[in-house]
């Protein structure tokens, strides 16, 4: 099908639908009004709407070759509007309009937009050999569409939230009081059961998806019950309920997760599957004991707001293509890194899905699935029968695989089995806990597995970390203050940065969303190599680095400058001294800071006593361990050859290697 590349404006006036003057005055009354130019045009009464979408449509079929259909006069089916959200329907302009068998029709304003397609495709992939019919719709229509439809859905979430209040409010009486060791089981039984409890506890997931929040903390305190949102990877107390509906609500949560609500001693585990907002929706439960009760942690797992594909996660194209390549190997190992809830199970089920095709094996050991995955065998850790990550990669082993996806790696024998497999002629994914990419070498020698083998076996690291995403409604232009600049090292102080100034689509936080910072180490043979030799960090690093390595703080950096997010998130979520490292002065390589001599050129980088090994601080006249008397400071001396620092007792020079002598050093009041 072929792209409308001909503006509004241009089908108007080059095909005499309206004349040129007709058309200025239609633009300055749609200026004026802030309205749309059809609107513009229906309003001054140029042509009547009806008319008007007639000629259009007729232009577009013989002109273009597309059909035309008005949005705003046809009955659209809810079941298949349903399967999108708001967000993949917004950020690729189109609506599902029909459904007849298997033939899907949607309207869409950019009718060659490949990846609105591949994410149709991606939605419906439960459905069996579709076709998808494309119709244009103008984005005018589109815009005002989208408006009135979820206007209601935003009236729906008011109501909810206001009778959320009023159930709170009217919970004076009728409801369990106690302490947890004192309560009747079947009086908090009934009490869970009860009409307002149950619409409270509905009213706190519903409120809680329509704010697109990731996690539900129930929290019990000494004097209230707090229930907490974690929005954009930030935690925000949404209510505080009176104590007396604690017991209640908690036990309302535990049945809905069929747990054992008689049991709070120990912690639970549990799920709730709901239909909510015309979506399904499932939420992972956890259940702690507390000094002031059991606290409920509710992590949303919404498949409709999920969309798998590398290209939307990665926004530098170089690591993209780095990271595609890495994928592409027929064996060996991938390890994704970051602390929880940094985005990992989505990076690795985005790379499974490019790899997921008929003439592929796919098997995934996950503690829980999260999502479900058409065409791969998923299998879930049970520990309470012994089914752990190492056995059900040991049963893979006998499934041919092609590919393998393994959870978590969390000990040694499950890390042998992996690396083991990556080199039997397997790819395998796995996600380890560490800051940078370089550390997942050192975690996985700290398992014990052999540096040999994991410079043999692995393919490359993927670090990542979620920043919050500035606003785009409320979005504005800021010079960031020096000690900001400063701090992060940023030189080009002229540069434009953007902050969310907040708003009521951000709820005044000026963020909107979350972006992913990625730091992708791609083991190379000099990387291998020092792999093998057992490098530290520091090393590793730098040769990554060296070999075109972005780090997370720089491609945090690039974020922010491009506009995506400030440079407060960078600082809060990337910006970390772990893992940082110093520069040798002699060579410019990196040294750890615990170095007394830099391993590449010797350069002394902290003075010892030359008598008992104590590290000299600055200042020292003599030696507080051992009381030796110390020579003169050394740095007030200079290589005669290069100019160069150096001290008193150095044989060679750092910078220039000329041997030294008593003539050579020459000290720099001479």
């Amino acid at each position: 099908m072929g792209a409308l590349k001909t503006s509004l404006s241009d089908i108007l006036i080059n095909t005499g639908i309206i004349t040129l003057e007709q058309f200025e005055a239609a633009s300055a009354h749609s200026a004026k009004n802030n309205m749309s130019l059809i609107e513009a045009v229906c309003d001054l009464k140029i042509i009547e709407r009806q008319d008007l979408y007639m000629q259009i449509k007729s232009v577009l079929e013989m002109q273009y070759g597309l059909t035309f259909t008005d949005i705003l006069k046809i009955e659209l089916d809810e079941g298949l509007f349903s399967i999108f959200s708001r967000d993949v329907i917004t950020r690729h302009k189109f609506v599902p309009i029909s459904r007849s068998g298997n033939v899907f029709t949607f309207g869409m304003v950019e009718p060659d937009n490949l990846l609105a397609e591949r994410e149709i495709r991606d939605r419906l992939r439960d459905f069996k050999n579709i076709t998808i019919n494309r119709t244009v719709i103008f984005e005018d229509d589109f815009n005002q569409l989208v408006r009135e439809r979820y206007a209601k859905s935003e009236e729906k979430s008011y109501e909810m939230e206001q009778s959320a209040d009023e159930l709170i409010s009217s919970m004076e009486i009728d409801l369990v009081e106690g302490s947890v060791d004192d309560i009747d089981l079947a009086d908090l039984t009934d009490s869970a059961e009860e009409a307002p409890i149950i619409q409270l506890a509905n009213s706190i997931l519903g409120i809680a998806i329509k704010r697109g929040a990731s996690d539900i903390h129930v929290e019990p305190r000494e004097k209230e019950l707090i229930v907490r949102l974690r929005q954009d990877g930030v935690l925000t107390v949404y209510k505080r309920i009176p104590k007396k509906i604690q017991n209640a609500l908690i036990s309302r949560y535990k049945i809905m997760a069929e747990l054992d609500i008689a049991e709070r001693r120990l912690p639970q585990d549990g799920r709730i599957r709901v239909k909510m907002l015309n979506r399904v929706i499932d939420f992972r439960v956890s259940s702690l004991p507390g000094k002031f009760g059991e606290k409920i942690v509710m992590r949303i797992l919404d498949k409709s707001n999920i969309s798998f594909g590398l290209d939307q996660l990665i926004t530098d194209k170089e690591t993209l293509s780095v990271v595609r390549e890495m994928i592409s190997k027929p064996f060996g190992i991938i390890f994704v890194t970051g602390p929880t809830g940094s985005g990992k199970t989505t990076s690795l089920y985005s790379a499974l899905s490019e790899r997921n095709t008929p003439e592929v094996n796919i098997s995934t050991a996950e503690d829980p699935i999260e999502y479900d995955l058409n065409g791969i065998t998923q299998t879930e850790v049970n520990k309470a029968i012994g089914l752990d990550f190492a056995r059900i990669l040991r049963a893979f082993l006998r499934q041919d695989p092609d590919i393998m996806l393994v959870g978590e790696t969390r000990d040694r024998e499950t890390a042998k089995i992996a690396v083991e497999a990556a080199l039997t002629g397997h790819l395998v994914f796995t996600t380890l806990h560490t800051n940078d990419a370089p550390g997942a070498i050192i975690r996985l020698q700290e398992m014990d597995v052999e540096p040999f083998l994991i410079a043999s076996s692995t393919i490359g690291v993927v670090a990542q970390r979620l920043l919050r995403r500035i606003c785009p409604n409320c979005k504005q232009e800021y010079t960031p203050d020096e000690h900001t600049l400063k701090f992060l090292g940023i030189e080009n102080r002229k540069k434009v940065y953007y902050k969310g100034q907040g708003c009521d689509k951000c709820g005044g936080t000026g963020y909107k969303g979350r972006i992913g910072a990625y730091e992708v180490m791609k083991v190379n043979d000099d990387i291998r190599d020092l792999i093998a030799k057992g490098a530290n960090t520091a090393i590793l690093r730098y040769t990554a680095q060296q070999a075109g390595m972005k780090t997370l703080l720089e491609y945090s950096l690039d974020l922010a400058s491009e506009g995506l997010t400030t440079l407060d998130e960078v600082i809060r979520v990337t910006f970390t001294g772990q893992g940082s490292s110093m520069i040798c002065p002699g060579c410019s390589k990196p040294v750890g800071e615990e170095y007394y001599k830099c391993p590449f050129c010797q350069y002394e980088l902290k003075k010892t006593c030359q008598r008992c090994g104590a590290i000299i601080q600055k200042g020292w006249i003599s030696c507080a361990k051992c009381g030796l008397t110390l020579k003169a400071d050394s740095t007030a001396c200079a290589c005669s050859n290069c100019g160069g620092d150096i001290s008193l007792d150095m044989a060679e020079c750092p910078w220039c290697c000329e041997a030294l002598t008593d003539l050579a050093k020459i000290t720099k009041e001479e």
